[in-house]
């Protein structure tokens, strides 16, 4: 089967000649290897998608993600991300409400891989009724087209949505997020604040800094010591006496933060002040 589907990838073949109800061979895992291996053009995934439909195994796909057995759930699942296959994202979708944990896993997954506005869309609403979970958030970050997550934030959401949706911009890293995460920061809730820390860290939000400084004295342990760690991502040494007001918080885990923070930013302020003393 290997062999067969390398023919066709490579252009080599265009049959296929094999057995999707094989339940001893993971045909969706070699199809994944085959198009993450060749040409990043998408070639490989097109000639391999082409022969799909040629021989009818396309449909067998879909129909598989009605199955009654769950690992011919999720392995059709998975098959359906690594073919790029957008039709099946209705299905895919209605999957991430499965009992099995192994199904919502890969439904999420093949989600994340299709991507677009509907796959987001369907991974959003997942949050929503089960809740975040790294794999829904994971997979909402690189399934959100641009300003997908940044509208989100700017809307009303059910309780606990917000903050998913920050980490997954977070993840993102796009400049463009910058602005509904620290009116997060601003309004949110501490969960949300506290995330929106993190979040700004990861982008590299140096016009975040004077609003992070702020939320060294937030009220609540959890916001200080996201806004104590942010301040170190962001290598910001201008707020170092605030930082060390902190190494007497009541709370000690905000303590030992500030402690490691302090450590990491004269760490790197050693070079440039040896630099500074030899001129």
């Amino acid at each position: 089967m290997r062999r067969r589907l390398q023919a066709v990838a490579e252009g080599k073949s265009q049959t296929l000649g094999i057995d999707l109800n094989d339940a001893g061979v993971d045909t969706a895992l070699i199809v994944r290897q085959l198009t993450a291996r060749h040409q990043p053009d998408g070639r490989t995934q097109q000639r391999l998608a082409a022969a799909f439909q040629r021989s009818g195994d396309w449909n067998k796909v879909v129909d598989s993600l009605a199955a009654g057995d769950a690992v011919r759930r999720s392995r059709s699942a998975r098959m359906a991300g690594a073919l790029d296959m957008h039709l099946a994202v209705p299905w895919l979708s209605s999957l991430l409400l499965a009992h099995e944990p192994v199904v919502r896993h890969a439904a999420a997954k093949a989600l994340g891989k299709i991507g677009g506005t509907r796959s987001a869309e369907a991974l959003l609403r997942a949050i929503q009724r089960r809740g975040p979970t790294p794999t829904l958030i994971v997979e909402l970050a690189r399934a959100a087209p641009d300003l997908f997550l940044e509208t989100a934030l700017c809307v009303p959401q059910r309780t606990g949505v917000k903050g998913a949706v920050a980490v997954a911009a977070g993840l993102r890293r796009r400049r463009a997020a910058v602005t509904p995460l620290l009116a997060l920061l601003g309004s949110g809730t501490r969960r949300e604040r506290a995330i929106s820390c993190r979040a700004l860290a990861w982008i590299g939000a140096g016009t975040a800094i004077p609003a992070i400084a702020v939320a060294l004295g937030d009220s609540d342990w959890m916001v200080r010591m996201s806004a104590v760690k942010a301040l170190a991502a962001l290598k910001c040494d201008g707020y170092m006496p605030e930082l060390d007001a902190l190494l007497v918080d009541r709370n000690i885990r905000v303590r030992k933060a500030a402690q490691n923070a302090l450590r990491r930013l004269r760490k790197e302020m050693a070079p440039r002040l040896m630099e500074w003393l030899w001129l």
